[in-house]
């Protein structure tokens, strides 16, 4: 018999031993900057109509009331993740991985819902939502450039592992029952990207229903309940499956501490492979006062995975189109000068002649990646109507972590998300109580701020 541990007992054994005391002072900044980011995006994210049916769910479901949904109302821990995890993705604006998708907005619902339950205190928080983004990438990231291939959505697949990983921390699960309840998690990894294709709106839910199959699966792990531990490399696991067979590289997703450090912050509330195109626009726009009525057209070089992944829709149906179309954001750009997200959002700007006309002229193209830039680079070229013509490149979007965001950055976003939904003073409250999260004895101030909304 085999005694190597499995990668489902790797990953316990990791989460079960990790301590506070471990966390290089990097790492607690950043799972704080994770945490501040999230609650900023599910704030605003609860008050968008495409989300509303999480009330009818929730009122059809009913549920114990433990732990507080963005709004105030109360009810079971995986409800609550469900809940709060839909809305904070239904901005898109959250942060996201290279390799794993979008972990906040599955990791962090599940571990504050847990939290609130368990009565834990900051640094407790911290070093679960340090654990959910470990377990997470090393659970999707060996496949995740496959999963977009093949139309996968690697958040949906992979936060069923993060969330699991937090809430077994904090419920205090030892190695082998997280690595079971991480087993047993991989029975609601799924979710296809056709939105990005055609719209429709389940794409918010995806973070939520994978943050509450995690906790879901943490509580039966708790209970007694086993799942095969060879879940991730088996004949029937998940690596295999969601790759077509193709040959995992695992060993790298170990060979690197902290994967929360790897987070990239949102600067632009869409999809993360239009962000760099859209800075390279308003570049040319700064540089040289290009108009719509100017443009004959611009030609986009992307990476070849991106052009199905965000450069499929020309004229959106919904904001999750309107979020996942190159076409659109650069018009957007062009027409209003930003990628605000009340524009996203507005029915009438999907079909607003000015953004069309720039829209229509689009051409996205595969290029080579350029040595040194991550794959979310962008080359812009923009030639008017008179001839002349506009370069402007960027090797990473801005929040990626080869360009990082600033705490001043996610702190000046956190205000404007929450601008018209915090009461006067409380945002600015709520960001230096975070700043100090290690100190706090309890984490009431996260239900509190969840129930003050205007």
């Amino acid at each position: 018999m085999n005694s190597k541990p499995t990668i489902a007992q790797k990953l316990g054994d990791w989460v079960s031993a990790l301590r506070y005391e471990d966390l290089p002072p990097e790492v607690i900044a950043s799972a704080k900057l994770c945490l501040l980011d999230f609650i900023g995006v599910a704030l605003r994210g609860a008050t968008f109509p495409q989300v509303a049916p999480v009330g009818a769910l929730l009122d059809a479901l009913g549920g114990n009331p433990v732990a507080t949904v963005i709004g105030g109302r109360r009810t079971s821990l995986p409800y609550t993740a469900l809940a709060n995890g839909t809305f904070g993705h239904s901005c898109e604006f959250d942060d996201s991985h290279f390799h794993g998708g979008h972990p906040g907005v599955c990791i962090i619902p599940a571990a504050l819902a847990t939290a609130e339950q368990e009565r834990i205190d900051g640094k407790a928080l911290i070093t679960a939502i340090v654990a959910g983004y470990q377990a997470m990438i090393c659970s999707v990231g060996p496949i995740h450039r496959r999963t977009l291939d093949l139309g996968w959505h690697g958040t949906k697949i992979g936060g069923v592992f993060g969330a699991a990983a937090a809430t077994g921390k904090i419920l205090d699960l030892n190695a082998l029952e997280l690595a079971n309840a991480l087993a047993i998690a991989a029975s609601d990894a799924s979710g296809t990207m056709e939105y990005d294709q055609s719209g429709g709106e389940i794409k918010r839910f995806h973070a939520g229903l994978a943050s509450r199959s995690g906790v879901e699966a943490a509580m039966l792990a708790a209970a007694g309940l086993t799942g095969p531990l060879t879940i991730f490399e088996g004949k029937r696991g998940i690596f295999r499956l969601f790759s077509e067979g193709e040959e995992p590289v695992i060993e790298r997703y170990w060979q690197q501490d902290f994967h929360i450090l790897e987070t990239m912050f949102k600067l632009h509330p869409c999809a993360g492979t239009l962000h760099a195109a859209i800075d390279c626009v308003a570049q040319i726009q700064r540089d040289h006062q290009v108009q719509v009525d100017d443009t004959k057209q611009i030609e986009v070089g992307i990476v070849d995975w991106a052009i199905p992944h965000g450069a499929a829709i020309i004229e959106p149906t919904d904001a999750i189109s309107a979020q996942f179309s190159l076409a659109f954001s650069l018009g957007l750009q062009m027409a209003t000068g930003a990628a605000a997200i009340d524009d996203f959002l507005n029915p009438a700007k999907w079909s607003d002649e000015r953004i069309q006309a720039v829209a229509r002229k689009v051409r996205p193209v595969a290029d080579p990646v350029p040595k040194n830039a991550s794959e979310l680079f962008a080359r812009v070229t923009l030639t008017t109507i008179d001839g002349t013509v506009h370069e402007a490149s960027q090797e990473a979007p801005r929040g990626f972590p080869t360009l990082p965001a600033s705490a001043e950055d996610l702190e000046t976003k956190f205000l404007s998300l929450t601008a018209t939904i915090l009461p006067s003073g409380l945002a600015e409250t709520l960001i230096a109580t975070i700043d100090k999260l290690e100190e706090q004895a309890d984490l009431d101030f996260v239900a509190e701020t969840f129930k003050n909304m205007r």
